[in-house]
């Protein structure tokens, strides 16, 4: 059952010990994100398949009319984390009169590829149809992941089938924003970086990592949107040398098939930082790149 919530703004009004449940995931969120001031509305745990982790939530500004719609893929190593790890997309996107939908998906073992990217086109294909009475605009649907996320956003926006399986196709989204991956190439990934996790979750096989690799997929004529592609320093201060590799090698990909793309440097963040300082005033490198980027493609 989804639970709707009104939000007035980030102020703390929580003088009562006593609060219900959807008061407290409010505090919560005001308590990780405390700029998050918007006026609007936020309906919770809206279902778009029948496994528990099949719901997303979805974040409307005051009076949508015709909104444009961004949709968000959490990280967390296709292993964990939750589609309320939001930080300040929400008040950001509904600051623009956007509307922004954050999602969830199986996570290992039940989401191993291709289950978690046939999960991620359900939600899309469910926000699709559910977009015009939500006042949102069908035809002008983004997506956006940050780190695994960012994975399977690539994947979806190039690998058609997951969509078609939905019943959609890849000409329902607009633009793809990556924020922060190496897996555009999962087999050159395991190579550089030999790690247990990447074969827990597209296999040993060199075909079915190839499967699971956006930068595979990628092809003429096939309607693919254009791309945003954003890397960071990785895991620590120090910068990772795989990082502006394995974006540059996607967006030369991209090119050759005349696909718009464009890679923003943003090293002089770490791998979390990215995710968290998108939609403050002051990032100016990556949120403002990317309002750029998304109000071109909205534009009437």
């Amino acid at each position: 059952m989804s639970r709707t919530v009104n939000f007035v703004s980030s102020q703390n009004r929580f003088a009562s010990p006593a609060l219900n449940p959807d008061m407290r995931t409010l505090l919560f969120i005001c308590l990780i994100s405390p700029v998050l001031t918007f006026a609007g509305t936020v309906k919770f745990d809206i279902s778009y398949g029948d496994d528990p982790l099949q719901k997303l939530d979805v974040y409307l500004p005051d009076q949508p009319v015709k909104a444009p719609v961004m949709v968000y893929i959490h990280g967390g190593g296709w292993m964990k984390g939750d589609k309320k790890a939001v930080g300040e997309k929400p008040a950001f996107f509904n600051g623009k009169g956007w509307i922004f939908v954050s999602i969830n998906y199986r996570l290992l073992p039940e989401g191993r590829h291709p289950e978690n990217v046939n999960d991620v086109a359900l939600a899309i294909a469910k926000i699709h149809d559910r977009a015009p009475e939500e006042g949102g605009d069908p035809e002008k649907i983004f997506v956006m992941g940050h780190s695994a996320g960012a994975h399977l956003a690539a994947l979806v926006a190039t690998d058609p089938r997951p969509l078609v399986k939905a019943g959609k196709s890849l000409g329902i989204l607009k633009g793809t924003i990556a924020l922060d991956t190496n897996a555009y190439d999962i087999p050159r990934l395991i190579a550089e970086l030999p790690a247990e996790l990447y074969t827990e979750v597209f296999g040993s096989d060199a075909a079915e990592q190839k499967d699971a690799s956006p930068q595979f997929h990628v092809a003429v004529d096939k309607g693919i949107s254009p791309f945003l592609i954003c890397y960071s320093a990785g895991m620590g201060r120090r910068p990772q040398a795989t990082r502006p590799i394995a974006a540059n090698a996607f967006r030369e990909v991209l090119d050759a098939a005349a696909i718009p793309a464009e890679v923003v440097d943003a090293s002089d963040r770490n791998h979390g930082e990215i995710n968290q300082w998108f939609g403050r005033d002051d990032d100016a490198k990556v949120t403002g790149k990317a309002w750029e980027f998304l109000s071109a493609l909205a534009a009437p």
